[in-house]
């Protein structure tokens, strides 16, 4: 049961980096979305900051999560993100049905549906498996296996912005296959 809270709590990470480091790549896009799904306006905040917000939000919450597994309270933390996903997916399908989520950024083309839901709530079940409470030995790490994590998280969300960024240029261009 400990191995798979661990491995629930790295693949959330880890998809908490690739989804930021998407959107990221593709804030216009992701911003259109948002828009689609905050009903109100306020004075200087567009969808575009609520979206920089978000993707920045995502990353840095997957950097943490990543490089910080003893520290318990960013799990919790996770699960509420993951909860909100579960409320956007049932809002998107409810009011937005066939639109673009833009999750992913460039990197996917999914829509609000059916099948998004579950994904969300598949993540939330992670998000909520990764809760449990581990042993201190599976998750403490010292000073440079943490500078290696971030590392390695960082390169994670950066691949994902590239490959994001150039699919969106395949795109626009007309160059993306079948």
């Amino acid at each position: 049961m400990n191995t798979l809270a661990l491995t629930a709590k790295v693949i959330v990470a880890v998809m908490l980096l690739v989804a930021g480091g998407a959107k990221l790549a593709d804030v216009t896009g992701f911003a259109a979305a948002v828009r689609l799904l905050v009903p109100f306006r306020m004075p200087g905040v567009t969808g575009r900051v609520i979206a920089l917000a978000v993707a920045a939000a995502e990353v840095a919450l997957g950097l943490a999560s990543l490089s910080a597994p003893a520290t318990g309270w960013l799990n919790i933390v996770v699960l509420g993100v993951a909860c909100g996903f579960v409320a956007v997916s049932v809002w998107g399908y409810a009011f937005h049905r066939g639109h673009s989520c833009r999750c992913f950024g460039a990197l996917s083309r999914r829509k609000f549906d059916v099948l998004g839901i579950a994904r969300a709530l598949a993540i939330a079940a992670a998000a909520a498996l990764a809760t449990a409470g581990l042993p201190r030995a599976m998750v403490e790490i010292n000073g440079a296996d943490r500078a290696l994590l971030l590392l390695t998280a960082a390169l994670t969300s950066l691949a994902a912005f590239s490959a994001a960024r150039a699919l969106g240029a395949a795109r626009s261009l007309g160059l993306e296959g079948p």
